[in-house]
């Protein structure tokens, strides 16, 4: 999937194309997200010869409605042993109730600054009507965990996906390979010996390393939410062995009833909180 950012609504005519159910479409992008990721931008560039470099700081206010941060300049002295601060070259201000943006320069007489006060609203503005690729990927984790998609290896690239939800598939690589410079593919996996191996160690170990977690976690101190999160992803992990025993027409294991006692476990847990 290319880094590049894709401008939003070029990609929700290519979500709707793509068919994909509504449910998987991309949140609107929030202004307040996209007036921090501008701001960041700014951080860490070196502002001359000398060394000093911009900083973006938070400032509590005491006024919920917005959110307030300094552009500020850390410059090196000469003996290079202490730092000096200007802690309020500029101002970023987002206003949560209206939904604008204010700069405000203080040090004018500074044209990089000037200039990343600039910067700053051509990324705002950029930022608040483009999707970046962490966007896509959100997305597209999304769709594959209803796909019951077993990842071949832990990095994720490959797949496994159960044929029964194909036309789901279809749809994930038509929005994919629709993208600009993203790419995306199926294969039918052949119906062979060695293919099903394959399935059976690639389920078996996904579902055995998420049982040793579990039983970490469990023996730890767990919160309410926790647990919560915890029998949703056992409640998934199990059917998606089912299913693929399903596809396989034997069993594997006792991982279904391995994920049964820790989810009764884990009920008993929410009951004494």
């Amino acid at each position: 999937m290319s880094e590049r950012l894709v401008p939003k609504q070029q990609l929700w005519e290519l979500f709707k194309a793509s068919g994909l159910p509504e449910e998987y479409r991309i949140p609107e992008i929030r202004p307040a997200d996209a007036f921090r990721r501008a701001t960041k931008e700014l951080e860490g560039r070196v502002r001359d010869y000398e060394g000093a470099r911009f900083l973006i700081r938070d400032v509590k206010t005491g006024n919920r409605k917005e959110v307030v941060r300094h552009l500020v300049i850390e410059t090196p002295t000469s003996a290079e042993t202490k730092l000096d601060y200007d802690p309020r070259a500029a101002v970023f201000v987002f206003n949560h109730e209206y939904k604008t943006t204010d700069v405000k320069v203080f040090n004018v007489d500074d044209p990089n600054v000037v200039k990343a006060a600039e910067e700053f609203q051509n990324l705002y503005g950029l930022y608040l009507n483009h999707f970046d690729a962490d966007a896509r990927r959100r997305m597209v984790r999304s769709v594959l965990k209803d796909l019951s998609a077993t990842p071949l290896k832990e990095s994720g690239g490959v797949y496994l996906v159960p044929r029964d939800n194909e036309e789901l598939l279809f749809q994930l690589v038509r929005f994919l390979s629709s993208l600009p410079h993203t790419y995306a593919y199926k294969l039918p996996v052949m119906n062979t010996e060695e293919s099903r191996d394959m399935v059976r160690d690639v389920v078996t170990h996904k579902a055995q390393t998420f049982l040793t977690e579990m039983r970490a976690a469990l023996k730890g101190q767990v919160d309410d939410k926790e647990v919560q999160a915890l029998m949703a992803r056992a409640h998934s992990i199990r059917n998606e062995i089912v299913t693929y025993q399903n596809i396989l027409k034997e069993s594997i294991g006792t991982l279904e009833t391995d994920v049964d006692i820790l989810q009764a476990q884990m009920r008993a847990l929410l009951e004494q909180v």
